[in-house]
């Protein structure tokens, strides 16, 4: 089983540390042993190793971040390795849903082990093992909190794994499963330092405005999860707004004045005075391809003909990979987001012909001139590093949670506990506020939005802000299977048995005679029928197989 193997690899890896450091004998009699950390800089290291479970590639990489990227319904690819997850015929023995479970299990089985030795070793001064612990507690927080999300109710492991461990837990609750995240990201608010605090060389772990803002997100999905089940949500989304108002009333971050800012890898520590979370990745000179500690997100993103924009060795080409819907592009463009500065910078559809002369231009440009080249789907274009090292070897980070996501959760729970009151648009307009400035040069465009709506129509509103703010990064599933439509449905049901059989299912395509577009305004295989199966990952297949006390999720028939 897993955590029989996760018992081996800590044993494993400690006797390793050991070795290394001191180059003599140490007898550990447990896996827990305090004689492992005998300096403050060895619990350093092993604080670090923890957070490198995130950068791995089975984690936001690549495989995880995979899963993320494809079961939203903005994105498209005609790659055969990702359609499974955008069409839902993952099976239950596949990486895709199998790595994010087994890695947040073996980074919860880390924190376990460190968060015990931490508190035994006589070692560690006050300060330090208060911080270290709270950051901890952080990530494992975390870990449950995308678990819960993924699969449903997970089985609680608390405890470091020895010899007598229960290698045989049940599922504990959705409920119980919220309980602990709480609990754990509410001792990381207690014990992590604020961010101001936080020294240059500690820029990508945990602080206090994490651990609130990481609340702030929990509380507003629990309250969700209540709502769609009839219960009443309002306690959390209370919870979840006061949260926010912590980390914006604090003026530790800020948002960027420029977006573009924060897309520019040599401005990306800069990024941070925005972004309280992040997964951070860095161009690696030691290895190479996965194995390295740089990101896949601008090779996997970037067009195949478009050359100097990644670390891939073919010229810094990109891979044509991962793509956006032409329908989603023309929602971020037309109505509200007229002329908004973020499109410009999120979106990619034309750009120099393999560094030439020639330009390609994709779904909605026409040709102005005779020798452009025509692509059918448009680009996301906030991933690019003209100076990585290989294809999957770049130095873009994953921004986790940003001020800018922290306002839109503010708005969207005070829209859900009064309705759409002058606070909620304040929150909201801030994210307007700042698109309006551009790259230095004003707009008038997107204008705030203004009083008026329904409490329905403003989460609609949410939802869409959320779209473009955060295209790329990771949370339009999450946003789809916890928000509502309307009529109360799930905005995932909703888009896949209304929205999108709506649109005509082909391709777009170009007329070179007339220069014009027509065809349809999505990837068609791309597109499926509704099934419950959206709303949540099956529980992999060698968990069912192992454990006897595992039970499958009842929508994949188990």
């Amino acid at each position: 089983m897993k955590k029989i193997y996760q018992f081996i690899i800590i044993i494993t890896i400690i006797v390793s540390f050991v070795s290394c450091l001191k180059m003599k004998e140490v007898i550990l009699d447990s896996p827990m042993a305090d004689t492992y950390i005998e300096s403050e800089n060895d619990a350093l290291s092993l604080l670090k190793g923890a957070y490198s479970f995130l950068s791995n590639p089975d984690m936001y990489k690549d495989n995880y971040f995979n899963l993320l990227f494809f079961s939203g319904d903005d994105v498209m690819t005609a790659t055969a390795a990702y359609r499974p997850v955008l069409e839902r015929t993952v099976a239950i023995s596949s990486v895709d849903v199998g790595d994010p479970w087994g890695e947040f299990y073996e980074l919860i089985n880390n924190t376990n082990s460190l968060l015990a030795a931490f508190s035994n070793s006589d070692v560690i001064s006050g300060e330090f093992k208060k911080k270290a612990l709270g950051e901890l507690y952080f990530l494992r927080g975390y870990s449950y909190f995308n678990l819960v999300r993924l699969y449903g109710g997970v089985p609680l492991s608390l405890a470091p794994t020895t010899g007598t461990s229960d290698f045989y837990l049940e599922r504990s609750t959705v409920e119980k499963v919220y309980t602990q995240v709480f609990d754990d990201l509410k001792k990381a608010n207690e014990w992590c330092i604020p961010f101001n605090l936080q020294p240059a060389n500690e820029l990508g772990r945990a602080t206090k405005g994490a651990a609130q803002a990481m609340l702030a997100l929990a509380y507003l999905t629990y309250g969700n999860y209540n709502d769609l089940k009839q219960a009443d949500g309002k306690e959390y989304y209370q919870l979840a707004k006061n949260y926010a108002d912590s980390v914006i009333l604090s003026n530790q971050y800020s948002l960027l004045p420029n977006y573009a800012d924060l897309w520019d890898v040599n401005k990306e520590k800069n990024a941070y005075k925005e972004v309280i979370f992040g997964v951070q990745f860095a161009r690696d000179g030691t290895s190479s391809g996965n194995p390295s500690k740089g990101s896949s997100f601008a090779f996997r993103t970037q067009p195949a003909q478009r050359y100097f924009v990644t670390g891939s060795t073919t010229s810094g080409k990109g891979s044509d990979q991962w793509r956006l819907q032409p329908w989603f592009y023309d929602l971020c463009t037309t109505g509200d987001f007229t002329g908004d500065y973020r499109t410009d910078v999120t979106f990619l559809t034309q750009y120099s012909h393999q560094g030439g002369t020639t330009t390609r231009i994709t779904y909605p440009r026409t040709k102005m001139a005779g020798n452009e080249l025509v692509d059918l789907y448009p680009y996301l274009n906030k991933y690019r590093d003209p100076d990585g090292l290989q294809d999957l070897n770049n130095e873009n980070d994953l921004f986790i949670i940003r001020l800018s996501e922290v306002y839109l959760i503010k708005a969207e729970a005070e829209n859900e506990l009064n309705g759409p009151t002058a606070v909620a648009y304040e929150a909201f307009n801030k994210l307007r506020e700042r698109a309006r400035l551009a790259n230095g040069t004003a707009r008038t465009t997107p204008a705030n939005l203004t009083s008026g709506l329904s409490k329905e129509n403003f989460r609609l509103k949410v939802f869409d802000e959320r779209g473009l703010e955060l295209v790329g990064e990771g949370h339009r599933w999450f946003d789809l299977v916890r928000m509502r439509y309307i009529d109360g449905r799930t905005m995932m049901q909703y888009r896949y048995e209304t929205f999108l059989p709506s649109l005509p299912k082909t391709a777009p395509s170009y007329n070179a005679t007339t220069n014009t577009w027509g065809g349809g305004k999505v990837y068609p295989t791309n597109i499926v029928a509704w099934s419950k199966k959206m709303l949540l990952w099956p529980i992999p297949g060698r968990e069912i197989d192992t454990n006897p006390n595992m039970k499958q999720n009842s929508e994949y028939g188990w």
